[in-house]
């Protein structure tokens, strides 16, 4: 960032603070915090029975029911409701943000994730954010804005030459830094530029308008859909989010039939500054999803979710016509024609199904998600690949309460996006290239050159099980994980991989994969500071798909927060 976006970042602040220093202070309830531990602990709570949340976390962030009491810090046997409290209504409240810092430090490769707008890229990363939540009547702002810096430094980025871009709109070649899929049809660097990077984000700010268990609004905000813990399928906290138009529910709406989760969003995602110059700069988001918790099965959620990717409309005509997309057949049966045999169409179509199931009061849950990223023509087509194009996510959770009030979750998640075998063979002229790449709309499901879903890259494949105890004092956890970096690559341009290795070597010698370990820690320290310490030891095989070339990375993390009464977490 320059010294003169700093200055006018800084007297903004200063100017914000001022005004609602003004107004009647007050503790407001709020979304949970996208990303933050305690999502995921409330997630624990509810299925533990400590709280009668009807949300299904299928759609996040979540406005929890009760609100935590945030003086109580993991609200150890919170069964009497000890540490939970509903706070009075006001006509206008206001709250700041905790303060906090986050740094980070790759000894080799980028690695982390989940994160927003946060590079962590090899070297020492740093960012800083804080805020403020305001309401008045039906109208909730929230300021939460992020600066940062990654020291970015080089490391080799591979023999293989750059991809050259092939779609319907664009042919050209890409940065140095794009992702080596030969064909360019993702926005998701390697690494950000030559030099060190710094930024500014509005983070996950928004302004809304709720009435009853309506709301609508303009949001910068991250979201999550999904059962997924550390991976969706689409929309996820692991890129910057998006400004975006959102209308829908912020908390269940009952029914006599059940309990219903509504969400329609239209915005744009950005491309890099490490992709391409011919690339155009914005895509369309418009995107639909509805969850179904029945009356009959109480600890159970259904639900769908289907996204269109395409380039920004310039007229409302054009808007119409992408709104009304999202309402047509899923099968392109109607773009065939003599013309048009395949039926493909310049936009990225993405559909998922997914399911939460968690046992009342019993502290154990399973979930999945099944999405397509391409879709049949006919019938026929659909019964003959019902795989094409496919990926799924399966998870499950346990809870236990241990002696000297210790509380314990593990935890157990599967994402397989990897091409299927009859993708790349029903029509390798057309690249299918990997969960969240796309021929026609090159940028993929990418903000700012990171992928909206997960951390670990296009048509990845991952194993993860993870502990977490909870004390008094803090958390102590642990994680155990294995990538398989992007097989359908190796598969779909195997000659070009293999002329960069021995050449008696055999495709099934180049498939890069990740072994990762790692320890993490929170302790709640004097002077009120919290502090999350996390330590990751990666061991990569075959790196850039170079038999043996095996290599390793060590992370860590340390993010302070200072906790201060009455402030929001």
């Amino acid at each position: 960032m320059t010294k003169k976006a700093l200055h006018v970042f800084n007297n903004s602040w200063l100017l914000a603070f001022f005004i609602i220093s003004l107004a009647e202070y007050g503790i407001a309830q709020q979304q949970l915090p996208q990303g933050d531990i305690q999502e995921q602990y409330y997630r624990l709570l509810q299925i533990s029975g400590e709280v009668d949340e009807p949300a299904s976390m299928l759609l996040r962030p979540v406005v929890p029911v009760e609100d935590l009491d945030r003086g109580y810090q993991w609200l150890i046997n919170t069964r009497d409701n000890e540490g939970i409290v509903n706070r009075e209504e006001k006509p206008f409240r206001i709250s700041f943000y905790e303060p906090v810092w986050f740094q980070s430090l790759n000894t080799a490769l980028p690695r982390g994730g989940l994160d927003g707008a946060i590079w962590q890229g090899k070297g020492y990363n740093t960012s800083v954010n804080g805020g403020f939540y305001a309401t008045y009547g039906p109208l909730h702002l929230t300021f939460r804005p992020e600066v940062g810096f990654a020291q970015n430094q080089s490391f080799d980025l591979g023999p293989h030459d750059r991809p050259v871009i092939r779609s319907s709109y664009f042919r050209g070649e890409a940065s140095e830094y794009a992702y080596r899929n030969f064909r360019g049809t993702i926005d998701a660097p390697v690494r950000f530029g030559p030099d060190p990077y710094s930024w500014f984000d509005l983070g996950d700010s928004s302004v809304e308008l709720r009435f009853s268990d309506i709301s609508v609004g303009l949001s910068n905000q991250r979201i999550w859909t999904g059962p997924g813990i550390h991976n969706s399928l689409q929309f996820g906290y692991n890129a910057p989010g998006f400004l975006h138009v959102r209308l829908g529910t912020f908390r269940p709406l009952q029914t006599k039939v059940g309990d219903f989760e509504l969400m329609y969003l239209f915005g744009g995602i950005r491309k890099s500054d490490f992709y391409s110059d011919g690339v155009r700069n914005m895509d369309s988001v418009n995107s639909l999803s509805i969850v179904y918790s029945p009356w009959f099965a109480r600890g159970l959620s259904i639900g769908v979710l289907r996204t269109f990717l395409q380039a920004y409309p310039d007229s409302f005509s054009e808007f119409r016509g992408q709104v009304k997309k999202l309402y047509e057949p899923v099968s392109k049966i109607k773009l065939v024609n003599e013309e048009n045999p395949s039926g493909s169409d310049p936009d990225n179509q993405i559909a998922s199904f997914f399911a939460r199931w968690y046992v009342p009061d019993s502290g154990f849950e399973i979930y999945f998600e099944y999405g397509r990223n391409d879709h049949n023509v006919r019938l026929r087509d659909f019964r003959n690949h019902i795989d094409h194009a496919r990926a799924y996510i399966i998870g499950m959770q346990k809870t236990a309460y241990l002696e000297r009030d210790r509380f314990l979750a593990i935890g157990a998640e599967l994402m397989q996006s990897e091409t299927p075998r009859n993708t790349l063979l029903r029509a390798p002229a057309s690249s299918p290239g990997g969960w969240y790449t796309h021929a026609q709309q090159v940028a993929g499901f990418t903000n700012h050159g990171q992928i909206l879903g997960t951390s670990f890259g296009p048509g990845a494949n991952v194993q993860m099980v993870t502990a977490d105890l909870f004390t008094e004092r803090g958390l102590l956890g642990a994680t155990l994980a294995r990538i398989v970096y992007h097989n359908s690559k190796v598969d779909e341009y195997s000659e070009q991989l293999l002329s960069q290795n021995d050449p008696l070597t055999e495709r099934w010698q180049i498939r890069n994969v990740e072994f990762m370990i790692g320890l993490r820690s929170t302790f709640f320290t004097a002077f009120d500071l919290e502090i999350g310490a996390t330590v990751e030891q990666s061991w990569i095989l075959n790196h850039h798909n170079i038999a043996s070339n095996d290599t390793g990375n060590t992370r860590f993390e340390l993010i302070i927060r200072k906790k201060l009464k009455g402030w929001l977490r």
